[in-house]
């Protein structure tokens, strides 16, 4: 193997190099397997001896020179954020931050850039645009006119990054608030933070044993409701997703009436003396609806509202599916905890009497954790980690459900 390709392999211990017989494909860049660099068996990798690539970030770390360079696009010449050239200081280190070319290692790169898989959230590491941009001459028109008058930029970063022991998360996320501080539209650094040792949960979906229904009886819900979801469908963010969906059960909790008190109501409609004693009556249904929201509080409102829309069989398959998470207490990154819903998979088959309550509760006081960072009473949070997004996903597929179960019979 090449001494500079065997020195880059070193360097990045996710990269495969394989080779066939007239090329050499290198596999694996940033641990991201949706795409591979293809080159000639000849090619000088010169440049790519002393390049790290941070699996977090779509950058480039050159060891030798202490300059990170994040990819950013091909932009138009006359572009402001072409001069954009500044200083600045992070645990009191001095770094130097431009808008720039890009070096020969990512120009290297970007070059061979092949897509062999779907997209993901890394979005090819920003590297199709500048492949695109090298091998304009070799595509249609409108591309070649679409890069015409645009140079391919980094945003390039200088300093004793040793002294940060590499930790370039931490480092540009500070780095992010600061950039937007001072300019709304300026550019951010993508960060795709790694959890390797999340767990991986089941996806609760009726049409995962059965065929989708031929027939279906629907009807129409209420619009606040379907935009609620609708919302909730489009974010990709697990916590305002959560949030959306018992969204759906506040606004249907804060309007809901329970049968006990229709059935209050309905009887004093139907006294026989009501048009004459319309004064009376109007007296009477006014204390009816006074005692009815002074006696129910939020919670109380919602968990009535869970109870009377809702059996346990309408979510068993979201805690089935999920029995092994539903059955021990769920520590997250902050401290907070919640209680396990089971103590065995048994349990499904009868579950525990309090069990739409304890649901209840609990969804609840995620949802108060995710506004207000912590719940009352409690010094406890669930902070904004990736392992905490991939913690809350049982609990979200588990709050959806309920909120879907509300909506069709909510009126």
């Amino acid at each position: 193997m090449d001494k500079n390709l065997a020195k880059f392999k070193k360097n990045n211990s996710s990269v495969n190099v394989v080779k066939e017989t007239e090329h050499l494909n290198i596999e694996n860049l940033w641990a991201d397997s949706t795409f591979m660099c293809r080159f000639s068996n000849n090619e000088d990798f010169s440049s790519l001896a002393n390049v790290f690539l941070p699996a977090e970030l779509a950058a480039l770390y050159h060891s030798d020179t202490k300059t990170i360079e994040f990819i950013y696009a091909p932009i138009d010449k006359d572009h402001k954020l072409i001069s954009r050239k500044f200083n600045f200081y992070y645990k009191g280190i001095e770094f130097t931050a431009e808008f720039k070319e890009p070096s020969e290692a990512l120009v290297l790169l970007a070059t061979a850039f092949r897509e062999v898989g779907l997209g993901s959230s890394t979005n090819y590491r920003n590297l199709v645009k500048f492949r695109d941009f090298y091998k304009k001459d070799t595509m249609p028109n409108f591309v070649k006119n679409y890069f015409g008058e645009k140079v391919p930029i980094v945003f390039s970063i200088s300093g004793d990054f040793d002294a940060l022991e590499l930790d370039f998360v931490s480092f540009s996320k500070n780095l992010n608030f600061y950039l937007d501080f001072y300019d709304r539209k300026s550019p951010w650094i993508l960060i795709y933070e790694q959890d390797r040792e999340a767990e991986t949960y089941n996806l609760p979906c009726y049409s995962n044993g059965d065929e989708f229904p031929s027939i279906l009886n629907t009807r129409e819900i209420d619009p606040v409701l379907v935009d609620l979801f609708g919302v909730a469908k489009m974010t990709s963010n697990s916590r305002l997703k959560f949030l959306f969906y018992f969204q759906v059960l506040e606004y249907c909790s804060y309007y809901h009436l329970t049968e006990e008190f229709k059935k209050k109501l309905t009887n004093i409609i139907k006294r026989p003396d009501l048009l004459v004693n319309s004064s009376y009556y109007g007296k009477l249904i006014t204390e009816e609806f006074k005692d009815n929201f002074k006696m129910n509080d939020d919670s109380v409102k919602l968990e009535k509202l869970i109870v009377e829309y809702v059996v346990f069989d309408d979510i068993k398959m979201e805690i089935q599916d999920n029995a092994e998470y539903f059955k021990k207490d769920i520590v997250f990154d902050g401290g907070f905890v919640i209680g396990g819903l089971i103590s065995n998979i048994e349990e499904l088959n009868s579950p525990p009497k309090q069990i739409l309550k304890t649901i209840k509760t609990n969804i609840e006081k995620i949802r108060n954790v995710l506004v207000h960072i912590r719940e009352s009473r409690e010094n406890k949070i669930i902070l904004p980690t990736k392992r905490n997004t991939n913690l809350l996903l049982p609990y979200l597929h588990l709050v959806k459900r309920i909120a879907e179960k509300v909506a069709i019979q909510y009126e």
